[in-house]
């Protein structure tokens, strides 16, 4: 069974190579960090990349120190959202299938609103909220993948992936019922399934571009406190600072919540970077 573990591994060095591709930066310019709770290695990424899993706290020094650090800084943080989903292709209609929605087959998206008892939000919720703060990059991501026969292939093919933003999802979904995300074809937009609203998906490449924006916003020590930011401003999420699930921590964080989908950039060469976005 293809899960969204697999997906993201899949698509995690076809993206990395995007990013390095569109900046046009080489060899150690980027460095990419992935946290996981179990401090377990994670897979894919060639000798382009540093392997660094790093702790909560370890993670947040090094952002601190970049932030505050009197010295001129040349690296760049940047920090974006994508939460892997496995999509589904449906031949027949169902309970939740929009009226807009009629190409046999179409493909159906499982939104998970189900609520975390430590946090009191479900994974929708957490990433809904996220995406309301200025300058988060959240997005569903939609793989159009349905053989496991694909996995395997050398050359992986970056046009099959959807990404969903969730800037235009019209709901926390808070209602405890069944949510869903539709498309009535492999290249069409997402529609937010029970209103219905359609929204907006763009390719790894406008992505990219997004990235590259995100980049030449931020100088490195903007980024990194950005970045901060983002990640300890708990209560935009609707957290309280004092909530058991941050019982522990020295600061108030939200990676062990969004462990499976922050992905954090680590740029070295930003001037190339700027020169070619």
């Amino acid at each position: 069974m293809i899960t969204e573990t697999v997906l993201e591994m899949h698509y995690h060095k076809p993206l990395m190579d995007l990013f390095r591709n569109t900046f046009g930066l080489g060899g150690g310019g980027i460095n990419f960090y992935k946290y996981s709770p179990q401090r377990e290695c994670f897979v894919g990424f060639d000798q382009a990349y540093v392997k660094a899993d790093l702790s909560s706290g370890e993670l947040f020094q090094m952002l601190r120190d970049a932030a505050n650090s009197n010295n001129p800084l040349s690296d760049t943080f940047l920090g974006y959202f994508l939460q892997f989903k496995v999509v589904k292709e449906m031949q027949q209609r169902k309970k939740y299938t929009p009226p807009n929605i009629r190409n046999r087959p179409h493909y159906r998206v499982s939104i998970d609103t189900t609520k975390n008892l430590a946090t009191g939000l479900s994974q929708h919720e957490l990433l809904y909220n996220l995406s309301r703060n200025h300058g988060a990059m959240v997005y569903y991501a939609c793989p159009m993948l349905f053989d496991r026969s694909v996995l395997y292939e050398i050359d992986v093919d970056l046009d099959d992936l959807r990404l969903a933003d969730l800037v235009l999802c019209p709901s926390p979904y808070a209602d405890n019922d069944n949510h869903f995300i539709y498309y009535n074809d492999r290249q069409a937009m997402p529609v937010w399934c029970s209103e219905p609203i359609e929204g907006k998906a763009i390719t790894p490449r406008d992505f990219a571009a997004v990235v590259g924006g995100q980049l030449g916003q931020f100088g490195p020590e903007e980024s990194a406190r950005h970045l901060l930011e983002l990640l300890t401003h708990v209560d935009a999420v609707g957290l309280s600072p004092d909530s058991e699930v941050f019982a522990g921590m020295i600061s108030p964080n939200l990676l062990p919540l969004v462990a499976d989908s922050l992905t954090i950039i680590r740029v070295g060469a930003v001037s190339s970077a700027r020169e070619t976005t």
